[in-house]
């Protein structure tokens, strides 16, 4: 038995009209054996009704659970809650063919798909693109060594960038000051 032989659905044997239901747990072991990039660790639930329709199968996701992502300000891991509902249309065909993001063409001799690497796409793409611990939450030596090396924002960014409980700098203290670059003096003299 294969790896990803539990994600196998055979089409080619559903009546017409029935609908099949499946529940899947993708865990820590799951995202260790599919090997991709961007989640590597989590506990997903998957809930997937299989509807036989006129020329098609109408295959409806819901995915539910936490994965674990790298912060985008500190680089610690950081868990990253999602909730995403997704559909894939099946036709079987004489050869494998995607013919747009939610239709896709299999071998009718085969009648069967593997849905594996798809379950690991709709986990990447709940995931939302910006990745950051809520404030106070992120590694305080990686925040105060962004905070040294940053240029002076405003309020509004400020806000943004803090993840610690810090009060935001108001760049008055003269060891920021020192730190200024001197080429940016001429264009203050013109606000």
């Amino acid at each position: 038995m294969g790896k990803f032989d539990a994600y196998r659905i055979t089409f080619k044997t559903m009546a017409p009209t029935e609908v099949c239901k499946y529940e899947y747990l993708l865990d820590n072991k799951f995202f260790m054996d599919i090997d991709g990039a961007d989640v590597q660790k989590g506990k997903v639930r998957v809930n997937l009704n299989v509807e036989r329709k006129a020329v098609a199968f109408e295959l409806k996701f819901h995915l539910e659970g936490a994965v674990y992502v790298l912060c985008d300000r500190c680089l610690d891991n950081m868990e990253q809650f999602i909730e995403s509902n997704a559909r894939l249309i099946v036709k079987l065909g004489k050869e494998y063919a995607e013919e747009s993001d939610e239709i896709l063409v299999i071998s009718e001799e085969e009648g069967a798909l593997n849905l594996a690497w798809f379950l690991y796409e709709f986990v990447v793409l709940a995931v939302p693109m910006k990745h950051i611990h809520p404030p106070g939450k992120c590694n305080r030596t990686m925040t105060s060594k962004l905070k040294k090396h940053t240029p002076k924002r405003t309020d509004e960014e400020n806000e943004d960038f803090d993840c610690t409980d810090d009060e935001p700098s108001t760049g008055d203290d003269p060891e920021e000051m020192q730190t200024a670059d001197p080429r940016w003096d001429a264009l203050k003299d013109l606000m």
